[in-house]
């Protein structure tokens, strides 16, 4: 198996080859006019289609840069990586023993602003479908409180059957 080191590398490179650039205020514009129809479901289907998202960029890791490992603190170690380059958050931090992810500076509370549900499900999706293509088990991921209504920052459990 590959050391760490060698991961990141690949990581660093796919994020490279890989990412498009797209403006950070037309993402926050665009999240603010769907996230109005959220009570209709629309929400459900933004988490869907980002769990996807996840699920095809750990499978492209696996596939072109022979990215592996079967260790949840690895695999959130790689994720850190792309959270953090990806500008859609400025910090991502995790802990293994509450099984949580902790976000702070979403993009996604930025657009939305103050909200009284959590606002960043839709990473909770990517999070999931990274984890669980990468990890090849079920990982669910889900947002427990988020800096959108009111808190410090926002916080995903993990939960892995």
């Amino acid at each position: 198996m590959e050391p760490l080191g060698d991961k990141f590398r690949a990581l660093a490179e796919a994020i490279e080859r890989e990412s498009v650039l797209v403006h950070r205020a037309a993402l926050i514009d665009g999240y603010r006019d769907i996230y109005r129809f959220a009570s209709l479901g629309v929400d459900k289907l933004i988490k869907k289609a980002t769990e996807y998202g996840g699920r095809k960029g750990a499978k492209i890791l696996k596939e072109r840069y022979n990215v592996f490992t079967d260790r949840l603190d690895e695999a959130l170690e790689i994720l850190t990586v792309i959270a953090e380059s990806s500008r859609l958050i400025d910090v991502f931090e995790f802990d293994i023993e509450a099984m949580e992810i902790k976000v702070e500076g979403s993009i996604l509370v930025e657009a939305v602003g103050k909200s009284n549900k959590p606002t960043c499900e839709p990473m909770a999706g990517f999070f999931a479908g990274f984890l669980s293509e990468l990890l090849e088990k079920r990982v669910d991921v889900k947002e427990i409180a988020c800096a959108a209504q009111g808190h410090e920052r926002c916080v995903f459990k993990i939960t892995m059957e």
